[in-house]
């Protein structure tokens, strides 16, 4: 048994390289040697040291609209400024059972989907124009008069992008979304017995999939693909 459980340790301390030394940056006290089960801690420190965390208060939101949406250089800005708080969207492997092999299932992936919404909060302004901005966005989906719903292209062909600042405020990460617009604003209470202003209001926004600025800029990764292959 305790041979045994020594070929065991060993097995485990060998993949977990503890036998491996590394030099460090410390932020601290300089360059020093260490090794890997005691490093751990220390090369956290060096790499927090090195490189910092993300503030999620440092982003900012540009809103592109469709061509046949009223742009206004200022409503846009408003946007960009009044802009409280968004969603950086996910993707997800959509898998499906593997039953062609023997043993334990296995799962395979069958396609992709991002989430195909995300909330953003904007604060509001005196005369609701970042308001009827989305609400003038949403009527090119329908005829309000006759209800008559229009071409996906009509609203959807927009993008959105976000990007992730640093200390200088510097983008140091951006994402593009595509064929956005706004499915839902959301609701504004009011109330009689308070005298608080109107502080935000949230939209969720659908769109199909994103992509990452700093791989493919501003364009949609089937065209860096085919312009590369061409």
């Amino acid at each position: 048994m305790a041979e045994e459980g020594e070929k065991r340790q060993s097995l485990i301390d060998s993949a977990f390289d503890t036998s491996k030394a590394e030099v460090i940056r410390d932020p601290v006290g300089g360059n020093r040697e260490v090794r890997g089960a005691s490093s751990a801690i220390d090369t956290l420190r060096s790499e927090l040291g090195r490189g910092g965390l993300p503030q999620s208060n440092r982003f900012q939101l540009n809103i592109n609209p469709p061509q046949n949406m009223p742009v206004g250089g200022q409503i846009l800005r408003s946007m960009m400024i009044r802009t409280v708080s968004v969603d950086l969207p996910g993707n997800t492997l959509d898998t499906i059972p593997d039953n062609n092999i023997y043993g334990p299932n296995r799962n395979i992936v069958q396609g992709i989907s991002y989430a195909d919404s995300i909330d953003a909060k904007f604060l509001m302004d005196e005369n609701f124009e970042v308001h009827q901005y989305f609400q003038a966005w949403q009527r090119l989906m329908y005829d309000d008069k006759t209800w008559n719903l229009r071409y996906y292209d009509d609203y959807a062909s927009g993008t959105m992008d976000i990007f992730i600042l640093n200390r200088d405020h510097r983008p140091t990460a951006g994402f593009r979304l595509w064929e956005v617009y706004p499915s839902t604003i959301g609701p504004i209470s009011l109330d009689m017995g308070s005298n608080t202003p109107i502080n935000e209001f949230t939209v969720s926004f659908n769109f199909r999939f994103w992509s990452d600025i700093g791989k493919y800029g501003t364009k949609q990764p089937t065209e860096v693909a085919t312009r590369t292959s061409s």
